[in-house]
This record gives C-alpha cells, sequence and structure tokens, in this order.
C-alpha cells in the first residue's frame, strides 16, 4: 500500500469516527434533536456594539452545551489514536502538525463548552474563546512544523 493510499485511510477513519460519533450522540441523549432544534429557535438579535446586532440563544441549553463538550471531549482524544497512527506509519511532517493541531482545537473546544455548560461564560465570550482556541491551533501546527522539520534536519 502507498503513502498516498494510507494518509487517504487515516483521512477515512477520522471523518467515519466524526460521522459515527455524531449519530451515536444523536441516539444516546434522550430527546437531543428537539433540544437541538429549541436551542437553533432560541436565537435571537443582540446588540454587542452600537449599531452591531449578532444572534444568540436567549436562554441556557445545558444539554446541547454539554452533549457538544463531550462530542469535542471524545473526538480530541481519538486524535491522540489518529498521531500515533501517524508516528506509527511515519506520515508526513505536515500530517502529523495537522493532527497535533486538531488534538488543540478539540480540547479546547470542549473546554470552551465546559465553561459554558457551567454558565461560567456569555455566549459572546464562548465564541471570542473558540475564536482564540483556533489561534492557538495554528500556532500549535506552526510549532510542530519547525521541531520537527529541525529535527528531522
Amino acid at each position: 500500500m502507498s503513502k498516498d493510499q494510507r494518509e487517504n485511510l487515516i483521512g477515512l477513519l477520522s471523518f467515519g469516527f466524526f460521522i459515527m460519533l455524531f449519530a451515536l450522540f444523536f441516539i444516546v441523549v434522550p430527546g437531543y434533536y428537539g433540544k437541538v432544534a429549541d436551542f437553533f429557535g432560541d436565537f435571537e438579535l443582540k446588540e454587542v456594539a452600537s449599531n452591531l446586532l449578532l444572534p444568540a440563544p436567549e436562554s441556557h441549553h445545558p444539554v446541547v452545551y454539554e452533549t457538544v463538550m463531550r462530542f469535542c471531549i471524545v473526538f480530541g482524544l481519538f486524535q491522540f489514536f489518529v498521531l500515533a497512527l501517524r508516528f506509527y506509519l511515519k506520515s508526513a511532517v505536515s500530517k502529523v502538525a495537522e493532527t497535533i493541531s486538531n488534538i488543540v482545537l478539540w480540547l479546547g473546544a470542549a473546554y470552551m463548552s465546559n465553561l459554558l455548560f457551567l454558565e461560567q461564560l456569555k455566549w459572546f465570550t464562548f465564541l471570542g474563546g473558540l475564536l482564540a482556541v483556533l489561534g492557538f491551533s495554528i500556532i500549535a501546527r506552526s510549532v510542530s512544523l519547525l521541531l520537527f522539520q529541525f529535527r528531522k534536519t
């Protein structure tokens, strides 16, 4: 099997796990579909700054936030398995760095979702936190690329 085929299989494995996990939470969490529908139906425009209106949920949706948090935790931990596969199969440095970035992203999103679930954050602070996590994820990818490239030479 070629290196490209192995990389494609790892990508398919990760995508398949994502889809399976997504569907599983809808099956396992009682009434989750209705709770998600309630969440999206609860959005109202709120003034963030003068003359800037953005959508935000009117009320707290703990089941949705907790389920999103758990999804992010499980998928983030699964990325460690993907990382181990990448090392075992001697994947390209860019793929290893991408997986490290994914770990930071998913576990960071889990942390932010947990804070939202515990009502320690408001909606817009949560969104800002997700942007910060995205930034950390990009930094993790860049640092990983630099370290692994340096290590190879």
